[in-house]
């Protein structure tokens, strides 16, 4: 009587440990599965926020916010009635990427981005759209220096012109995939190219790389020399901007710094007044004076006509 009594009381306690057991089961379940449910609605509902376009000086990007729940991202680019999705593991998208995916240049579209789940039905709604004309940079020129008096580089895709950057020296814009140095006034100079597009959804380059180069200019010698021996003007027309000028009268060498200087078209006109120097029947002629060590005549002396020398060994 006594051993029934307490295997009773055992049963009891058993079935009383059992049913703990079971409910906690309930409750653990229960606190599971709301913590699932509050997570997959979560994960349902979470829109990212809007696109953003970033720019970095040299290439333009599509970005998302990153989410780490989320297995990759689809975003969205609608054209009227055309619609491109485009699904990736980055959440940034290189716009030479977009052009590969069938996204046009100059075409504006209204862009979202999604988060998507391994399992489609969890994928994220799709964020607001935002607006965006698609634009991209041009290629910098690569600068080549391989002649002692030519810059060049390659022709760029999609540009018009290109602008040279010197310095000291004012820009120069050119079409043309060189520049001459002998075009510019001697010196240690420095070289940037950027190039540039009339088309809107081209942006202009970012700067090439630098060149540094020695610049020799030699001067080019007159193209006429004429004296008036009455008033006693000799006059000179090139194509240099000169601060000095020989001059030569018989056997004498005169640097001459006083003058008058005009200039049309890219051509310069010097007046000299020689009626303090100059004598009946002597030879005359001009040239560019050396100015400095980068900017240096080496050509002859060009003589006035009928002031030559009467040796045929002119200069």
């Amino acid at each position: 009587m006594e051993t029934n009594t307490k295997n009773a009381k055992k049963g009891g306690k058993n079935k009383k440990n059992i049913l703990y057991v079971i409910l906690w089961v309930i409750v653990g379940a229960i606190i599971l599965g709301g913590v699932v449910t509050a997570f997959i609605l979560n994960y349902n509902t979470s829109a990212p926020t809007k696109i953003t376009i970033l720019d970095d000086g040299h290439d333009i990007y599509v970005h998302a916010d990153m989410n780490d729940n989320y297995h990759t991202y689809r975003f969205k680019f609608v054209n009227g009635e055309d619609e491109i999705i485009i699904d990736s593991d980055s959440n940034t998208l290189f716009v030479g990427d977009l052009l590969s995916q069938g996204i046009v240049l100059g075409q504006t579209y209204q862009i979202s981005v999604c988060y998507l789940s391994e399992n489609e039905g969890n994928n994220s709604e799709y964020s607001q759209p935002i607006e965006w004309t698609v634009n991209t940079y041009l290629s910098a020129p690569l600068l080549v220096y391989d002649d002692e008096d030519l810059i060049t580089w390659e022709e760029v895709a999609n540009a018009d012109y290109y602008m040279v950057y010197i310095n000291e020296l004012a820009p120069i814009r050119t079409e043309e995939c060189s520049i001459d140095l002998q075009s510019l006034s001697g010196g240690e100079r420095s070289f940037v190219v950027k190039a540039y597009s009339d088309i809107d959804y081209y942006k202009d380059s970012p700067l090439s790389n630098e060149l540094s180069v020695t610049v020799v200019h030699r001067l080019l010698p007159f193209e006429s020399v004429n004296f008036d021996e009455e008033t006693k003007v000799l006059t000179l027309l090139g194509s240099e901007e000169l601060a000095k000028i020989d001059v030569y009268l018989g056997e004498e060498v005169y640097e001459c710094i006083e003058f008058s200087k005009s200039e049309v078209d890219g051509k310069y006109t010097y007046e000299i007044d020689l009626s303090l120097i100059y004598l009946g029947g002597m030879t005359v002629g001009a040239c560019p004076s050396n100015e400095d060590e980068y900017n240096v005549y080496e050509g002859e002396v060009v003589y006035a006509e009928g002031f030559e020398p009467a040796s045929e060994e002119v200069g």
